[in-house]
């Protein structure tokens, strides 16, 4: 049984408009982590075969879309065949029914797919991001909303002797989706982001506190370096990462720097260790989250705040529009 497994993290930026030639980057960016001494598998960040475009609805990008199989998985799986290493990347997918996602694909050692599994049993031949952000980041306005739909459920990925879980970039700011990975067996988190701004701030922290609460690895793939699409330039922040079970950054990129590899050997042993010395999941409430389920659907409401008391009755309004029904 597979108790260690090798990582290879390319951090990596600053692509262009020339889609051929941003493959041909992350091809040579994953020759160069892959030479020698090969690792198990090798992540790549978020959208990463193209810039990312997610700031403006001016200009079609639909051009950059890749299919599964396709273009991009072709590239990769030649390395996969010949270097025997795994590989996830993210991608700008297009479906076969023509809808668009946001999504991680991961080619094996042998350069065949793998196949995500969501919690009843679908298989999907990418994990497609949940959560799409329509916000504003250290003036930088970004919309994935208008761009990609968003993914089914959680899902995860058998490899390596071990089962993958994922999330991309905003994702990561949402613990039930890393509690649903814990939940049906993931061992190892996949977090693909192209993060900027004020995010930089608790990224790490974040990061270790999703690896503390779901007791699993997290290997952390960011982009980084300045890049400019639509007029405007943003410096993604890097940060590349490898974080243990129990929150403890092990490996850690520069900051704003493309073009860096990070090697750690992760020990799965440490996930049984961790989960042994503190057991989370035993002492989950199940019935605590069905209330939030609830509270999020609408279909529980809570009471209005009352600002009145202690307080000029004219000075603030004595009701609260209920979650969930806020413009």
């Amino acid at each position: 049984m597979v108790q260690a497994l090798d990582i290879a993290v390319v951090q990596i930026g600053e692509l262009t408009e020339d889609v051929d030639h941003n493959l041909d980057r992350l091809v040579d960016a994953v020759e160069a982590a892959t030479e020698g001494d090969v690792p198990d598998l090798v992540v790549l960040p978020e959208l990463i075969t193209a810039p990312y475009f997610c700031t403006s609805h001016d200009t079609d990008r639909t051009g950059w879309t890749q299919t599964i199989p396709g273009a991009a998985t072709a590239r990769f799986a030649t390395i996969s065949r010949k270097r025997g290493c795994a590989i996830a990347f993210g991608t700008y997918e297009r479906t076969t029914d023509g809808t668009f996602h946001n999504s991680v694909v991961i080619v094996d050692g042998s350069g065949e797919i793998v196949e995500w599994r969501t919690p009843h049993g679908g298989l999907m031949p990418a994990y497609r991001k949940l959560s799409l952000p329509a916000s504003k980041v250290s003036g930088i306005d970004i919309d994935e909303k208008y761009h990609f739909a968003p993914g089914p459920a959680p899902a995860t990925a058998d490899l390596l002797g071990t089962r993958f879980g994922c999330v991309i970039c905003y994702d990561r700011t949402f613990p039930e989706y890393w509690a649903v990975a814990r939940a049906l067996g993931a061992e190892v988190m996949l977090a693909v982001v192209s993060s900027l701004g004020s995010r930089e701030d608790l990224f790490l922290a974040e990061l270790q506190t999703r690896a503390l609460e779901s007791q699993t690895w997290v290997i952390a793939a960011n982009r980084a370096g300045p890049e400019t699409l639509n007029g405007v330039t943003v410096d993604y922040f890097g940060l590349s990462c490898v974080i243990a079970p129990n929150g403890e950054i092990v490996a850690l990129a520069p900051a704003h720097r493309s073009g860096e590899t990070l090697r750690f050997t992760i020990d799965l042993d440490r996930v049984t260790e961790a989960r042994r010395a503190l057991p989370l999941r035993r002492d989950r409430r199940a019935d605590v989250i069905s209330l939030l389920d609830d509270l999020t659907s609408g279909v529980l409401q809570p009471l209005p705040v009352d600002r009145r008391s202690g307080r000029d009755d004219d000075a603030l309004p004595t009701t609260v529009t209920p979650i969930g029904t806020r413009g």
